[in-house]
């Protein structure tokens, strides 16, 4: 590798010899952009992984907008790299690259990283480590983006963030499904830890397109299910008492069906999850957050209650509308109201029930003769 790029961060080689970067870039080609050419384009192909030698270049992506057809994503420099989902997902190029000045870059082909990842496995750790700093920093910039448009429009705002975090973070989760695969080949005996990885990465896709599916008002069918109420309620046992640890708090499941019920799987737990997370914040110092579950006259009933303070009576009547929240100085106030609209697309109910003397209860009311 010239001397150049040998003197800064070498990034996803970290921790390899240099030899074994020194055969690895034989083995690629080098490319020279000159300031404002492109490099690729927005829904292109290419089977390439771009290493940064030398300058700096704009990722950008196209919007429907006349007046704003392009929105800047980053800005990458050297020792950085980009184009990783061609090498990873053999899909269309998701953005556009333009180089800001001149500059020189890496291109590694598919086989060739392939190649690398499974004999140096330390470059694939790499290559998560420095897409979930990438996913830090959009979690930030997706902060700004909320607090300079919210009072223009809200929802327009939440869509658009929402459209750029999916974008940012698609790459990081499929590194870290591809990662928990890697771990599992090399470890035998790790399926229970790398399958918990895996499920964990897909949840987080599916809430950010929930809370993308809310803000355009797109309506989306749910896939009835077979449930076994059993395992679906081992399985949010398993990840609360862990995230309740070192707290006083009870988690308690009452389950009182022995049958099988029908739901989307996927869409009550995201809503069970948000109850049961909310509950459990609300609580401040012990208590309990206890889920029932129950069926009459062919309506199932799950319901989440919790002995802490309650809602306060001036956000009741509003509780599932957009934006209402109360307490969480760094919440949207959009949970209950993805909630609400999961449930409905069951032709169900989500309603809130005050618990004397204090507490809360949601009941989520889903009919049982869907076809």
């Amino acid at each position: 590798m010239p001397k150049e790029t040998t003197r800064i961060n070498i990034g996803i080689f970290n921790g390899l010899s240099e030899d074994v970067v020194n055969r690895f870039a034989k083995d690629s080609k080098r490319i020279h952009a000159s300031q404002g050419e492109a490099i690729i384009a927005e829904n292109s192909w290419g089977n390439n992984l771009f290493f940064i030698c030398k300058g700096k270049v704009e990722i950008s992506k196209e919007l429907d907008d006349h007046e704003t057809p392009f929105a800047q994503l980053s800005v990458l420099g050297p020792g950085e790299f980009f184009g990783e989902m061609g090498v990873i997902n053999d899909e269309p190029r998701s953005a556009s690259v333009i180089a800001l000045e001149e500059v020189e870059l890496l291109a590694i082909p598919k086989e060739v990283f392939t190649n690398i990842t499974f004999t140096h496995p330390v470059v694939m750790f790499n290559l998560m480590r420095t897409l979930s700093g990438r996913l830090r920093d959009t979690n930030e910039r997706f902060v700004d983006v909320m607090n300079q448009m919210l009072s223009k429009n809200r929802l327009m705002a939440i869509g658009l963030a929402a459209s750029k975090i999916i974008h940012d973070i698609k790459t990081p989760l499929t590194v870290m499904v591809l990662t928990a695969q890697l771990i599992e080949s090399i470890y035998p005996g790790s399926e229970e830890f790398t399958d918990s990885i895996v499920k964990q990465t897909k949840l987080i896709d599916q809430l950010v397109r929930e809370v993308l599916d809310f803000a355009k008002g797109t309506e989306s069918t749910p896939l009835i299910q077979k449930v076994d109420l059993d395992a679906f309620f081992k399985e949010l046992e398993d990840v609360y008492v862990s995230a309740l640890h070192g707290r006083n708090i009870k988690f308690v499941i009452e389950n009182k069906i022995r049958d099988y019920v029908h739901f989307d799987e996927g869409k009550i737990r995201r809503v069970l999850i948000n109850l049961i997370k909310n509950a459990s914040e609300a609580i401040p110092v012990e208590g309990e957050v206890r889920v029932t579950s129950g069926i009459s006259s062919g309506w199932l009933q799950i319901s989440v209650i919790d002995n802490g303070p309650g809602i306060s009576p001036l956000i009741r009547e509003d509780l599932f509308q957009p934006f209402v929240t109360e307490g969480k100085p760094h919440g949207t106030g959009l949970g209950l109201a993805i909630c609400k609209k999961l449930v409905l697309e069951h032709h169900g109910r989500l309603e809130y029930i005050p618990v004397e003397p204090h507490g809360s209860r949601f009941d989520i009311r889903i009919p049982q003769n869907m076809k």
